[in-house]
C-alpha cells in the first residue's frame, strides 16, 4: 500500500527533478539590439536677408475698350476694307453700305426744308407789303367816310337820289371791311411766322437725321485697334441692328491676373500709397513690363484671390486679345527673409529644421519668390521660430515628421 502511494511521487519528484536540469543547461539567448534608422538629408543654413519677393502670376490679355460694331440701316455691302486682325486708326473707313435709300432720302428732306425756307421768306414779304398797304387803306376809309357824309348832305337838301348814299354807305363799309381783313393778317403774322419756324425746325431735324442714315452707311473705326471678329462680307444683305464686326481698342489693352489672397493686404496696401507693383512677363523672346493700375471689383466664387488689372508699359504691339501671360510680380521690400527651395517646403506652410539629430516642424509665412544668381527660382519664407544658423532640411522625404533621426550632408551655406 504504501509503496503504491510513494511510486507516484518519486515519479513527479523524477520529472520536476529532470526539467529544472534540462532548464539549467540549456544555452543563454542572447538579445541583439537593432539600430534605429538614420535617413540622410541635404540641409541649408537659415541666413535672414532684405529682399523684394516676387510672386508668379497667370493672366490673359483683354481690354475694357471693345466695340461691336453694327448696322444702322437696311442696306447691302458694297466694299470690305479690312480683315481680321488687321490695325486701323480711328476714323478709317471699316465698311461700305449702298447709300442709295439714303441718299434719295435725303434729297426729299432738303426738297422740303428749301420748300419751308421759301414760305418763310414768302410770309415775311407778305407782312412787309400788309404793312405798307395799311396806310392807304386808311386813307381809302377816310375817303369812303367824306363820301358818305356829303351823300347825306345832299341827301337831305334832295339834291341826290337815295340810291347814291346808299352806294356811298356800301363803299364805305366794303372798305372797313378790307381795312379790318389786312389788320387781321398783319395781327397774324407772329404765328403764322412761328408756325413756319417749327415745320422749318422739324424739317431741319429730319435732313440731320437722313444725313446720320447717309453718314451710317460709312462704318468707321471708333479709336485706334484691331479687328478681332469681322461678320460680313462683300454682298451680304444687313439689316438694322445685325452685327458687322468687332475691334478692341490697341491703346487701353490689359492683364487681368489672379493675386493670391496671402499677398493682397500688401498689393493693396501699395496701391493705396500711390504705388504701381511692376510685373514682367517673356513673350516672343521680348521682355514685356506691366504695371498693376487696380483690383477688381468683385471676387470671383471659388477663388483664392481678387484679379489684379495690369497695364502694359511702352508698346503693345506684340500683345493680342486673349493671349496667355505668365507675370511676375515684384513686391515691396522685406526684412528678415529665409531663402529655401522649393523642395523644403511641406504642405503650405511648414519646413522642417534639425535639432540635435531630429526633425523639428516648423510654421512659417511664405512671401514669395526669389531668383538667385544661378537663375534659379528660390521661395522667401519667414518665422519668427527660426533662428540664424539654424539647418532647414531641402530633402523632400515622404514620411517627415517631428522627431524622425536624419543625418546631414551635402550642407550648403
Amino acid at each position: 500500500m504504501l509503496k503504491r502511494v510513494l511510486l507516484p511521487v518519486v515519479i513527479l519528484a523524477t520529472a520536476i527533478a529532470i526539467f529544472a536540469a534540462l532548464s539549467l543547461s540549456k544555452p543563454e539567448r542572447q538579445t541583439v539590439e537593432r539600430p534605429e534608422k538614420v535617413w540622410r538629408v541635404n540641409t541649408i543654413s537659415v541666413q535672414f536677408e532684405q529682399i523684394a519677393p516676387i510672386i508668379t502670376l497667370y493672366g490673359r490679355v483683354e481690354t475694357p475698350r471693345r466695340a461691336t460694331l453694327n448696322a444702322a440701316l437696311s442696306a447691302d455691302i458694297t466694299q470690305v476694307n479690312v480683315l481680321e486682325g488687321d490695325v486701323v486708326k480711328a476714323g478709317d473707313v471699316l465698311l461700305t453700305l449702298d447709300n442709295s435709300d439714303a441718299a434719295l432720302l435725303f434729297s426729299q428732306r432738303e426738297a422740303d426744308l428749301a420748300e419751308i425756307d421759301a414760305l418763310i421768306v414768302s410770309e415775311q414779304s407778305r407782312y412787309q407789303r400788309d404793312k405798307g398797304l395799311l396806310t392807304h387803306e386808311r386813307s381809302l376809309l377816310t375817303l369812303a367816310e367824306k363820301a358818305v357824309t356829303r351823300a347825306q348832305k345832299l341827301d337831305a337838301s334832295r339834291l341826290v337820289t337815295r340810291s347814291s348814299l346808299d352806294d356811298a354807305i356800301a363803299n364805305q363799309q366794303r372798305q372797313v371791311v378790307t381795312l379790318k381783313r389786312l389788320q387781321h393778317d398783319i395781327a397774324e403774322h407772329p404765328a403764322r411766322l412761328a408756325g413756319l419756324k417749327a415745320r422749318q425746325t422739324r424739317a431741319k431735324a429730319l435732313l440731320e437725321q437722313a444725313q446720320l442714315d447717309l453718314d451710317r452707311s460709312l462704318i468707321k473705326a471708333p479709336f485706334n485697334g484691331r479687328i478681332a471678329n469681322l461678320n460680313v462680307s462683300l454682298g451680304d444683305r444687313v439689316r438694322v441692328g445685325d452685327n458687322l464686326l468687332s475691334i478692341y481698342d490697341l491703346d487701353n489693352l490689359e492683364v487681368r491676373a489672379q493675386i493670391p489672397g496671402r499677398y493682397l493686404k500688401q498689393v493693396r496696401d501699395g496701391l493705396l500709397q500711390g504705388e504701381h507693383a511692376k510685373a514682367t512677363a517673356e513673350l516672343e523672346d521680348k521682355s514685356l513690363v506691366f504695371a498693376l493700375t487696380r483690383l477688381s471689383g468683385e471676387t470671383r466664387q471659388d477663388s483664392g484671390g481678387v484679379d489684379g488689372l495690369f497695364t502694359l508699359t511702352g508698346g503693345n504691339h506684340t500683345l493680342a486679345l486673349g493671349t496667355f501671360l505668365e507675370l511676375s510680380l515684384a513686391l515691396g521690400t522685406k526684412d528678415n527673409v529665409v531663402v529655401v527651395p522649393f523642395n523644403a517646403l511641406y504642405g503650405l506652410n511648414r519646413v522642417y529644421r534639425i535639432k540635435d539629430g531630429y526633425l523639428e516642424a516648423v510654421n512659417i509665412t511664405r512671401l514669395g519668390e526669389y531668383q538667385d544668381s544661378n537663375g534659379q527660382t528660390q521661395m522667401l519664407i519667414r518665422s519668427d521660430a527660426l533662428q540664424a544658423g539654424d539647418r532647414v532640411i531641402s530633402t523632400q522625404l515622404p514620411n517627415a515628421i517631428t522627431g524622425l533621426r536624419v543625418e546631414a550632408f551635402n550642407d550648403r551655406q
